[in-house]
């Protein structure tokens, strides 16, 4: 048992230093996976709109919505990584990777 909390230990230091990248990553799946469904939502709300008004739109939940999201969201999850111990950081990483896979086959996306 010493040897699997040792082995969980080094790759929760290694991975670590990549905390940032691993958050991007999360949240990047995240994204385009409930990406499309936003993008219904926020066609259903303007769809009886001026053809200016849906394009105005669309260009500000992309560039302002997911672009202000992203990075709070990547903060938030970097944040809250950080606080874990090696010897959890690769199981917690692993584990939400799994379920955000899941998810993603459960919405067919896969």
């Amino acid at each position: 048992m010493n040897f699997v909390s040792d082995l969980l230990i080094d790759l929760g230091s290694f991975m670590r230093s990549y905390n940032s990248d691993i958050s991007l990553a999360f949240v990047a799946s995240l994204l385009v996976i409930v990406g499309g469904d936003i993008n219904r939502y926020i066609k259903v709300l303007v769809r009886s709109s001026h053809f200016l008004v849906r394009i105005s739109v669309f260009i500000a939940v992309c560039t302002f919505g997911y672009g202000a999201l992203t990075p709070f969201l990547i903060q938030i999850i970097t944040s809250q990584l950080a606080t874990l111990s090696s010897l959890y950081l690769p199981l917690v990483i692993i584990s939400c990777f799994i379920a955000l896979g899941i998810y993603a086959e459960q919405k067919r996306q896969i």
